[in-house]
């Protein structure tokens, strides 16, 4: 196959889902569970109000985990609540409604990296990029991303970090805290949208209240 060809293969469109790369065989409605969750988080207060309740029990079992010395379990719990709120967010202000049927049936491509850049952009008028590289202590380059990722993933490096933790108690304790404060800082902005929403606000009304509100923080 030429080259040509093999472009124009790539560019040719999935008939089943307006997502480039998405290579479902069948529209993703069709599939039950999907179009289950489709009915539920099509609501936008149901959306926010959801994803709210479910950070916060995260902060609340990563919180316990931390406070009786579960150390490791806190720390692979990092990325949830930032993919859950950031996945949150793309429903309600970016993604098109067409596009949610895809984001709901898990189909690649489906990721976090992604809609997180979108939502910066959107949202945050691009300053809040969890890729923007940053400089540890130690000299050493990192992303906010990156850390995410490395805790996830159960990573060696998160076992040196779970160690650390262990050992040395000023260390770890404003870590936690921040945390704590952040995840709730999530919780609150979503309860924010969902009040808004449930107020009858349109979308567009939503958002811009959202960005004025973030923009005081």
């Amino acid at each position: 196959m030429d080259r040509e060809a093999m472009t124009a293969k790539r560019k040719k469109k999935n008939p089943h889902c307006p997502v480039s790369g998405c290579r479902t065989k069948q529209p993703h409605l069709s599939s039950s569970t999907t179009a289950g969750l489709h009915q539920i988080f099509s609501n936008d207060e149901r959306l926010a109000q959801w994803t709210k309740h479910c950070i916060a029990e995260l902060t609340n079992s990563a919180m316990t985990d931390a406070t009786q010395g579960r150390f490791f379990g806190y720390l692979t719990r990092w990325r949830q609540p930032d993919e859950m709120y950031y996945r949150a967010l793309y429903m309600l202000f970016v993604a098109d409604k067409t596009v949610i049927p895809h984001l709901l049936s898990g189909e690649m491509p489906n990721s976090f990296s992604s809609m997180q850049k979108a939502v910066n952009q959107a949202v945050f008028d691009g300053k809040r990029a969890l890729d923007q590289p940053l400089t540890g202590l130690s000299g050493e380059q990192f992303t906010v991303f990156d850390t995410l990722n490395s805790s996830a993933h159960a990573s060696f490096a998160t076992i040196v970090t779970c160690i650390k933790f262990a050992k040395d108690p000023d260390f770890r304790a404003p870590i936690i805290a921040k945390h704590l404060e952040y995840w709730r800082l999530l919780c609150n902005n979503l309860d924010h949208i969902e009040k808004m929403f449930r107020d009858g606000k349109t979308r567009e009304e939503v958002l811009a209240d959202f960005r004025k509100l973030h923009e005081k923080k």
